[in-house]
C-alpha cells in the first residue's frame, strides 16, 4: 500500500473516530446532563408604560415543572436553589406541576411539593396559572390548587391583580386558563385590565395568544411545549396540541406584542433535551420615556 492511501485511510479512520466521540458526547449531555442543566435566560422588558416605581424589578418565570416521572426531589432541590440564588422580586409559575404519565398526585407528594415551593422567596409575590397536566381529574386538580395555596402562589384563573412596589405605581399580571382542557375566559380574565397599564399575560398555552386582545396585552408568557425538548430543526420529540401555531421562541403578535415560550424546567416521555435547555427566565422591567432612544429598537 503507498503512502497516499494509508494517508486516506487514516484521514478516514480519524473522522469517522471524532465523529462517534462528538456523537458520543451529544448523546450522554442530551440524556444525563441537560435535563437538570437548568439555564438561566435574561431578558429586560421596557416600556413607557412601566412606572418608575417598577423601574428594575425583577420578574423570574419557570414552567412545566412536570413532577413525578423524571423531575423528582434531588433535581428540583437544584432547581429551587437556582431560583432563590436569582433573588427575583416576583415568580411566576406557568403551569404543569406534575408529569403527564406520574401516578396520581399523593398526600406524601404534595406536603413534599409544597414545602419544596414555599421556599421560593418573592417580595412582592409568587403567581400560577394551571398547565394540561394540572387538571387530569377534578381531585387532582383541587390538591393542586391546595398545593399552590399553601406554599403561597396566588393562582390566576381568567382573573388579572395588580402588582405594585412600595408605591402607588403598577402593572397589571392577567392569568388565563390553559387551552387544552381549562377554560379560558378571555372576557373575565380582562375585564379590569386598563390600556393605561403595562399587562403581563401568564396562560400555559401559547397558542391562546389568537384569542388576546392585543390592545390590552404587552407581553405574554407561556411554556407547555418544551421547545420540543428534543429539537432537530424540522422536528421534535414533544409536539403537543395548542403548541401549534406557535411552537418555540418568541413571536411577534400582529405588531403589537411579544409572545415568548419557555422550554420549561422539567421533562416529559423522555428524560432528554437537545437544542432546547431546560430554562428559567429573568425579566427586568425598565421605564422608558417617550423620547428614549431604546423605544427605537
Amino acid at each position: 500500500m503507498d503512502a497516499q492511501k494509508k494517508k486516506i485511510i487514516i484521514i478516514i479512520f480519524s473522522v469517522l473516530i471524532l465523529t462517534s466521540l462528538f456523537g458520543a458526547t451529544l448523546y450522554y449531555d442530551s440524556y444525563f446532563t441537560a435535563p437538570s442543566r437548568f439555564q438561566v435566560r435574561y431578558e429586560t422588558l421596557r416600556s413607557m408604560f412601566i412606572p418608575d416605581q417598577m423601574d428594575d424589578v425583577k420578574i423570574l418565570f419557570f414552567s412545566d415543572l412536570d413532577y413525578g416521572t423524571f423531575m423528582d426531589e434531588k433535581r428540583m432541590d437544584k432547581l429551587c436553589s437556582r431560583i432563590n440564588e436569582l433573588r427575583p422580586d416576583i415568580i411566576l409559575f406557568g403551569g404543569d406541576l406534575i408529569d403527564q404519565s406520574s401516578p396520581t398526585l399523593n398526600e406524601a407528594t404534595a406536603v413534599m411539593l409544597c414545602e419544596k415551593l414555599y421556599n421560593l422567596q418573592a417580595p412582592l409575590g409568587k403567581f400560577a396559572v394551571l398547565g394540561d397536566f394540572d387538571c387530569r381529574s377534578p381531585e387532582e386538580t383541587e390538591l393542586i390548587r391546595q398545593v399552590l395555596f399553601e406554599s403561597e402562589f396566588e393562582l390566576l384563573e381568567n382573573r388579572s391583580i395588580i402588582l405594585r412596589n412600595n408605591g402607588n405605581e403598577s402593572i397589571t399580571l392577567t392569568g388565563v386558563d390553559n387551552g387544552m382542557n381549562g377554560v379560558p375566559d378571555i372576557t373575565s380574565a380582562f375585564a379590569n385590565v386598563s390600556r393605561a397599564s403595562y399587562n403581563i399575560v401568564l396562560c400555559h398555552t401559547p397558542d391562546m395568544a389568537e384569542y388576546m386582545p392585543v390592545d390590552l396585552t404587552d407581553y405574554m408568557l407561556s411554556g407547555h411545549s418544551h421547545g420540543g425538548q428534543a429539537y432537530w430543526g424540522i422536528g421534535a420529540l414533544y409536539t403537543p396540541g395548542m403548541a401549534e401555531i406557535y411552537f418555540r421562541g418568541k413571536h411577534l403578535i400582529d405588531d403589537l406584542y411579544t409572545l415568548d415560550i419557555s422550554n420549561g424546567t422539567g421533562t416529559t416521555i423522555e428524560d432528554v433535551r437537545f437544542l432546547s435547555n431546560a430554562e428559567i427566565v429573568l425579566y427586568r422591567l425598565k421605564h422608558i420615556g417617550v423620547y428614549d432612544p431604546d423605544t427605537l429598537q
